[in-house]
């Protein structure tokens, strides 16, 4: 059947129109009939729960007046009582019952459970009248308690009537709801036949050109440009068919002239490669060293034939940066350089450090990533390191000698104090507190030289933690006086880790150092111990101006000072390596030390170590 030109349009408008219409009005018929069945089954239901409750306290209220009066046979006095205060809920419960009691036949109910309450309150008044006569217990059986009982069965039957009557709405909703699902049914089948109609009479104008279509797209897609859709028809499809013929002839046309356009590119890419200083290496998302620039192939030269990244003279770590942006899971961002991970090559006759950098490449074919590896030559910046290291070493060690003179030569001025004036006095105290400063920084400088020797040594043994805690505290509490600072101190009794107290020692007085230095006049400090499931934290907190974000991580590095970037900070004196070697301390221990930022401002930080065992 040949369509005439517009009439895949019009027909499929027309066969969505009586199918829209067709929902339209049996999901209307539908939602009308079941909005119906709600309302009715809605307003049966809340008039008989409210009609059952209010059933309920009547009887209650009843049974409560026949105790009252009872009780005043006895006791005249409570029981008139509580007889008034009981006949009053009767009245109240039985007003509240009788406005729900209006539909047919109600009223007639509502009338006679009137009189059956008159009827059983006229009795007891005139068993009051003879509430000490001996006979009237007997008379209260005989003539109260059956009209008592004939209320509260009447009581009984108002409610028994409600469920009723919810029963045959219940009864009414179900047969209701039944009839328009058979309705609704019939109209679905006639709709699904409808639309299977349609369906398959559309689908005789549709189906070939759409083979058509996908038989050229298969072609074009294995690279045969030249394939055409034939016998263009004039309705919708052979205007598709007609754009794709157009479509085709350009992708052919332009994949002549990309040619020449990805040479060009090629080039200029091997070209930009040439050019840095850096050896380059790029490896496939399969694997396979693809690319390398002739710096890189001066640093391999001496090494065997390298297809893969298996091949690449690197350690092991960086083979696995290579696997992982392939992978997807290498983590992108600028990371401090750690000058310790640069591998040593031989390239032509000189020893060379070259620092290794894996970078991903992204937007490949099929959502495949390649990956780049970067050969940074440091030799003269690990030199530099090695240099300063060196120096460091030296220096504290020829330091130790002559502070520990002065220190000596100091405690015996000291010793004889007494015959000084008082200023001399307390130049003695304050050279000694320079000289005790001073020989701290050199034993840090010595930690610095050990760390990076890997010659930190742990003598472990049982820590208390609590012990460490004050006793770090009395010895800054002073300077904490002196300053206005507040310092608190929360220790955990029974708490303690396996560690090197001294170390444990010189961790918890640069993280208390550190607080004092930038802690205002007027703020506080608090260490705080706590014990969680195989752990243990030390939290050192202050009320300074806390560290920037995008500096938390920074604090834990070499030589590095918040002063030193932050605008408007005069800086505090210190060597910047306190932190660093807490951390290293931390580390050595299998525990670790952490910046926890507060939203309110200050510092806090925080040292876990693992808790021992119960059995240790």
């Amino acid at each position: 059947m040949k369509l005439p030109a517009f009439g895949i349009r019009v027909q499929f408008l027309l066969a969505g129109v009586v199918l829209v219409a067709a929902t339209a009005v049996s999901s209307g018929w539908s939602a009308w009939s079941f909005r119906e069945v709600s309302r009715v089954v809605d307003a049966t239901l809340r008039d008989s729960e409210q009609t059952t409750a209010a059933t309920a306290t009547l009887a209650t209220a009843l049974e409560r007046e026949d105790d009252a009066l009872l009780l005043t046979l006895t006791d005249e006095a409570r029981g008139r009582q509580a007889l008034e205060l009981d006949r009053a809920a009767v009245s109240e419960s039985f007003y509240r019952l009788d406005l729900l009691l209006t539909g047919p036949g109600e009223r007639e109910t509502s009338d006679a459970l009137s009189r059956d309450l008159d009827a059983y309150h006229r009795a007891g008044d005139e068993l009051l009248l003879g509430a000490h006569d001996t006979a009237a217990r007997l008379r209260y059986h005989e003539v109260v308690n059956p009209l008592l009982r004939r209320a509260v069965g009447a009581t009984a039957q108002i409610r028994d009537d409600h469920f009723r009557s919810a029963q045959a709405v219940a009864s009414w909703a179900r047969d209701r709801a039944t009839r328009s699902t058979e309705i609704l049914s019939a109209v679905t089948l006639g709709a699904l036949t409808l639309s299977l109609f349609v369906a398959l009479y559309l689908a005789r104008g549709v189906v070939q050109p759409i083979r058509q279509l996908t038989s050229a797209v298969e072609a074009m897609r294995q690279g045969n440009f030249e394939r055409r859709i034939p016998n263009p028809r004039g309705d919708e499809f052979g205007q598709l068919a007609d754009g794709f013929n157009r479509m085709a002839a350009d992708l052919a046309a332009f994949q002549r002239a990309n040619v020449e356009e990805v040479i060009r590119a090629k080039e200029t890419l091997e070209a930009t490669l040439a050019a840095l200083p850096d050896a380059v290496v790029v490896v496939s998302p399969d694997g396979a060293v693809t690319s390398v620039n002739p710096r890189a192939l001066e640093v391999m030269r001496s090494t065997s034939r390298v297809d893969s990244l298996n091949d690449l003279p690197v350690s092991e770590g960086t083979k696995t940066a290579l696997r992982a942006a392939l992978g997807g899971e290498l983590r992108q961002g600028r990371a401090a350089v750690d000058l310790s991970q640069a591998i040593a090559l031989r390239v032509g006759d000189v020893h060379r450090k070259l620092l290794p950098r894996v970078v991903a490449i992204e937007g490949l074919a099929n959502g495949r990533r390649g990956a780049v590896l970067v050969l940074s030559d440091v030799t003269d910046l690990v030199r530099l390191d090695e240099m300063r290291t060196e120096l460091i070493a030296v220096a504290s060690h020829e330091l130790r000698t002559p502070l520990t003179t002065l220190r000596m030569t100091l405690l015996l001025l000291q010793e004889h104090a007494d015959a000084l004036a008082a200023r001399d006095r307390e130049l003695v105290r304050t050279a000694l507190l320079g000289i005790d400063q001073l020989a701290s920084t050199v034993d840090e400088f010595l930690d610095l030289t050990r760390i990076e020797a890997g010659q930190l040594r742990l003598n472990l043994d049982r820590v208390d933690v609590d012990a460490l805690l004050r006793r770090e505290g009395e010895a800054i509490r002073s300077a904490c006086d002196e300053a206005g600072i507040a310092l608190i101190v929360e220790g955990a009794r029974s708490c303690a880790v396996r560690g090197d107290t001294a170390r444990l020692h010189v961790v918890v007085a640069n993280l208390l150092a550190n607080a004092l230095k930038y802690t205002p006049s007027g703020g506080r400090i608090s260490m705080q111990t706590t014990r969680t499931e195989g752990e243990v934290l030390i939290a050192v907190e202050d009320s300074g101006p806390g560290v920037p974000t995008e500096f938390r991580e920074r604090i834990f590095e070499k030589f590095f000072r918040v002063e030193h970037h932050r605008e408007g900070d005069v800086g505090v004196r210190g060597s910047g390596i306190g932190l660093y070697i807490a951390r290293e301390i931390a580390e050595a221990h299998g525990g670790r030390l952490t910046y926890d930022g507060r939203a309110t401002g200050g510092a806090r930080v925080v040292l876990v170590l693992p808790a021992p065992s119960s059995t240790s």
